[in-house]
C-alpha cells in the first residue's frame, strides 16, 4: 500500500466573513425592502457563506461588491469595486451569478430596482489548528487539469499572437471607451487563456461607469486566439489580468 500522505490544511484556507451591506439609497417609509428567503440581508450573507469557496482566498483582506437586485428580483450588475485577490472576486461573482432569486423591492405596490453594497472581510479564524488529512491509492488527490494558474507562476507564458505590443495595438484599434467629456479612470478585467488559445471567463474587477466595462468583456471575448501557457511541458489555463485607462478630454 501506498504509503500515507499527511496535508497540512494552510490557515487561511477557510476565513470568517465580515459583515456590512447597505443599499446605496435611502428610500421613505412606505418602500418595501426585497427578501432573500423571507430574510434581509443577513439572511443573505448566510447563503454566500455556505456557497462561497474559501479556498480561493490566500490572505485577509476586505472586498466589496456592489449589484442591482432588478424588478424581476433577479441579481444583475455585478461589480467588484474593491478585491484583495482576483481568484476570491471571480468566485464572489461566481456566486452571486447563481443566487436565486429575490423578492423585489416594492414601492406603491409595484417593483422596482434596488441597488446594493455588499462588503465581505475575510479574517483569520480565531484559535487555528492544523488539520491532517490521510490520502491513500482509494482516496487520491483530486486531478489539477482544469484548474487556473496565475501568470506570474508559469514556466511558459501564454502569449498574444505577434507579442504583447500586438495586443496594445489590437486593443487599442477596439476599445471605444464611452464618449463623457473629462471621464477618467481605469477598467479592470480578469479573464482566462484556455488550453486551446481561447479567452472565457472575462470578468469586470473595476469599473468606472457608462458601459466601459462591457466594451472591455466584448473587446477581449472577440480577441484572436493566444498561444497557452505551459507548465511541465503541458498547456494549461492560466488567468490575466488587462487594465483599460480611460482619459477623455
Amino acid at each position: 500500500m501506498r504509503k500515507l500522505i499527511l496535508l497540512l490544511l494552510l490557515l487561511l484556507s477557510q476565513l470568517n466573513f465580515g459583515q456590512g451591506a447597505e443599499y446605496q439609497d435611502v428610500y421613505p417609509p412606505d418602500v418595501i425592502m426585497p427578501k432573500f428567503n423571507n430574510g434581509g440581508l443577513d439572511v443573505f450573507y448566510d447563503y454566500v457563506n455556505k456557497n462561497f469557496d474559501f479556498s480561493k482566498v490566500t490572505k485577509p483582506g476586505t472586498m466589496v461588491t456592489a449589484f442591482t437586485v432588478d424588478e424581476f428580483g433577479e441579481i444583475k450588475n455585478i461589480r467588484v469595486i474593491q478585491f484583495a485577490s482576483i481568484e476570491a472576486a471571480t468566485e464572489i461573482i461566481r456566486v452571486l451569478k447563481s443566487a436565486p432569486k429575490w423578492e423585489p423591492a416594492m414601492r406603491g405596490g409595484n417593483p422596482f430596482s434596488i441597488a446594493i453594497k455588499f462588503p465581505l472581510d475575510f479574517k483569520e479564524k480565531e484559535n487555528n489548528t492544523e488539520l491532517k488529512t490521510t490520502l491513500t491509492e482509494n482516496n487520491p488527490i483530486p486531478s489539477k487539469d482544469n484548474s487556473i494558474n496565475k501568470s506570474g507562476v508559469i514556466e511558459v507564458q501564454p502569449k498574444f499572437v505577434g507579442g504583447t505590443s500586438k495586443f496594445y495595438k489590437y486593443l487599442s484599434k477596439n476599445f471605444s471607451p464611452p464618449d463623457v467629456p473629462g471621464l477618467k479612470g481605469k477598467v479592470v478585467v480578469s479573464f482566462v487563456v484556455e488550453k486551446d488559445g481561447s479567452i472565457t471567463d472575462v470578468i469586470v474587477l473595476k469599473d468606472v461607469g457608462y458601459g466601459s466595462g462591457e466594451e472591455a468583456v466584448r473587446v477581449l471575448k472577440n480577441c484572436p486566439k493566444w498561444t497557452p501557457a505551459e507548465q511541465n511541458g503541458k498547456k494549461v489555463r492560466c488567468i490575466f489580468t488587462q487594465t483599460f485607462s480611460i482619459s477623455n478630454p
